[in-house]
């Protein structure tokens, strides 16, 4: 992953909330407002970490990038999907994953590790804690476990006026993906 985005750990809650605390001191340090603001950028991480968690996601990244001051929304989430969940299902593969487009854009694309299943496509989200939706574009990669399963990496931002640039650092990210021994 790039330096400047932070990681959460989903799967044990002591180790989320001292990622949570991290990432809310490195976005309030220096500023005057820090004692106020502090309290609500944790909450606002907690809101957004429960949003993305789903029944299998071991990790969520947040971009601290900034461009002028104002920071560059970006995340991914790590979901690593059994083979008793995935199933033995033909059904279940790469094909029926590019299927999940819909209006969407799917394609395999040739990145650093090799050919990958990609999906691209927008979505209209409840901003956690308000009423406000906000479009995003999410970018989806399916890789398949030795033994069965798969890993799903999922980007998503609502930086839409940059999405060239980061579909280009998404895929960067994505290709960089490895097993390790």
């Amino acid at each position: 992953m790039p330096n400047d985005w932070a990681r959460v750990r989903v799967d044990d809650r002591a180790h989320r909330e001292d990622d949570v605390r991290q990432i809310a001191r490195v976005v309030t340090r220096g500023r005057p407002d820090r004692n106020s603001l502090y309290p609500q950028v944790v909450r606002l991480l907690h809101d957004t970490v429960e949003s993305h968690t789903r029944e299998y996601a071991v990790e969520i990244y947040l971009s601290l990038l900034q461009s002028g001051g104002l920071p560059i929304a970006c995340s991914m989430v790590v979901d690593v999907v059994s083979p008793q969940v995935a199933g033995a299902d033909p059904d279940s593969g790469p094909a029926a994953f590019l299927a999940t487009a819909g209006a969407g854009d799917a394609e395999m694309v040739e990145l650093m590790s090799g050919f990958v299943p990609r999906v691209r496509r927008r979505r209209t989200a409840t901003v956690p804690g308000t009423a406000e939706a906000v479009e995003s574009e999410v970018v989806q990669y399916r890789y398949p476990i030795a033994g069965g399963g798969f890993v799903l990496l999922t980007f998503a931002t609502p930086q839409l006026q940059l999405l060239e640039p980061l579909t280009a650092l998404f895929d960067a990210v994505a290709g960089s993906f490895r097993w390790l021994p």
